[in-house]
């Protein structure tokens, strides 16, 4: 008789004791513990705590920036560093004079007395102390040429808001020979050219940093509108088209989307723009100047010329406007008109030209308060008041002693203008220049974020993207695209 066997494989017996899985988990974890008590045992190393404040500052990490500073306090040897965190802090929470002492006593240094200079001159600028500003921005550059870019960029947009181009210009230049790529440089040297109203090299500099969409997209409202308006003066149809195709979408405004539609051989669409503005705000005066122009091509002149009429009281200091008028009346035969339009444009024209030559007599001068004071006279001949205000603000800001006087001279001219020339039946209403009043406000100036970032508190400054247009807070700043006051667009 055989006894049949099973076919399954005895059970083994099971020993006591975890798993072999938590038996590893548990020596990762204490190896974890082992380390963190050695680690914890080892020094701080000074010079990483240093760096590790200055980025916390950047980021605004507060709490985790005072946990580093009192950390780094322990090392005798990195005082001077402190003094120079403490002093950058001051400055992010505007205690600028306080900052000034913190950033005096660290140039004691040298490894640290570049930046220091370099913050000195951002608080210095902010107080007002514009030379004092210069000097430090200026030695700044001199002794540390690791990162002298970064303070001629600084210096640059000291000057631009001041009104001082030409050095702005030259300063900028010499960024640009070193590095051709430096977006902020570019930018901002392209805003100076703006001023000085030649457009097309102003349209080489954006375009040199606007390459492809992303730079497009990632680039600030203020830098697009400038951009598409320096298409549009230096008449660069190539560029425009292109634009429209790509990016018109990113311009916030309509009347410079219709610009640019009207331009570029679309009718249809400029005139849809101006179809669906709000009737309620009435027409916008760049409106009027396009319905003028778009019934020229249509072939309707006494369209045109109602429109013309009727855009005359909103623009009597335009000379956009006036050249328009000029192509109306020509075709209505008007000579009558036509002679009064192109006296206004003859000598509105005249006004540019000296406002350019008082551009240049200031641009290499930081200290002509008399100087800026008569560009401030003749963009307010101009009908540019937002513009006028800012530089009788910045000549005020100059010498604080003139400043009663900066007041007098705004009030004396900033009122009431009509057409150099009138017509026999014009009756335009009193447009007070104080109805733009607030847009040109002397906090704005220089040290104003640019693109909405803020400058970083490293060694090596701010990166390149971050650096665009001028941002100084000078106590005076020009506005980056506001509306003149007879409507036109200042760039």
């Amino acid at each position: 008789m055989f006894v049949l066997m099973s076919q399954n494989p005895p059970v083994l017996p099971v020993k006591g004791g975890p798993p072999l899985w938590l038996w590893g988990m548990l020596l990762v974890a204490t190896a974890a513990v082992v380390v963190g008590v050695i680690a914890s045992g080892v020094p701080d190393d000074p010079a990483d705590l240093y760096q590790q404040a200055l980025q916390q500052l950047n980021s605004g990490s507060k709490a985790e920036f005072e946990q580093s500073l009192n950390r780094l306090k322990q090392f005798p040897e990195y005082s001077d560093h402190v003094i120079l965190l403490e002093g950058i802090k001051a400055a992010g929470e505007t205690r600028d004079p306080k900052a000034v002492e913190f950033f005096e006593q660290a140039q004691k240094n040298a490894e640290l007395k570049p930046l220091a200079l370099q913050k000195a001159g951002e608080s210095l600028t902010r107080m007002g102390q514009f030379r004092e500003a210069i000097d430090r921005y200026e030695e700044a550059i001199r002794i540390g040429p690791e990162n002298a870019d970064h303070s001629r960029l600084l210096l640059a947009r000291l000057y631009h808001a001041v009104g001082a181009l030409t050095l702005a210009e030259t300063t900028l230049d010499e960024i640009i020979a070193g590095d051709g790529t430096h977006t902020g440089a570019r930018q901002l040297r392209a805003q100076v050219r703006t001023d000085l109203s030649r457009f097309a090299e102003a349209l080489a500099d954006y375009s040199a940093t606007l390459v492809t969409p992303g730079d497009v997209a990632s680039a600030s409202p203020g830098i697009i509108t400038n951009y598409a308006t320096c298409m549009l003066s230096a008449e660069d149809t190539e560029k425009m088209a292109d634009f429209v195709k790509q990016h018109l979408p990113m311009i916030n405004e309509e009347s410079l989307r219709a610009r640019l539609l009207f331009q570029t051989g679309d009718l249809g669409g400029a005139e849809a723009l101006i179809a669906a503005a709000p009737a309620e705000r009435g027409p916008q005066p760049e409106f009027l100047i396009l319905q003028a122009q778009i019934a020229l091509v249509n072939g309707e002149p006494e369209i045109a010329e109602k429109v013309v009429l009727e855009a005359l009281e909103r623009m009597p200091r335009n000379a956009r406007f006036f050249q328009v008028a000029v192509a109306v009346f020509k075709e209505t035969g008007d000579s009558e008109k036509l002679d009064v339009a192109e006296q206004n444009l003859h000598q509105l024209e005249d006004l540019q030209k000296q406002l350019f030559d008082a551009l240049t007599v200031v641009g290499d001068n930081i200290d002509d308060v008399d100087g800026r004071f008569r560009v401030a006279e003749l963009l307010a001949k101009l009908g540019r008041f937002p513009k006028a205000q800012q530089w009788f603000l910045t000549g005020g800001a100059i010498d604080p002693e003139r400043g009663d006087d900066a007041q007098k001279q705004m009030e004396e001219h900033l009122r009431v203008v009509l057409p150099l020339v009138g017509f026999a039946d014009d009756n335009p209403p009193e447009t007070p220049a104080d109805s733009n009043k607030g847009e040109a406000r002397p906090e704005d100036n220089v040290n104003a974020e640019t693109n909405g970032t803020k400058t970083e508190a490293t060694p090596e400054g701010t990166s390149k993207a971050d650096e665009s247009q001028s941002g100084v807070k000078l106590n005076v700043a020009p506005p980056e695209s506001k509306k003149k006051e007879d409507g036109s667009e200042s760039p």
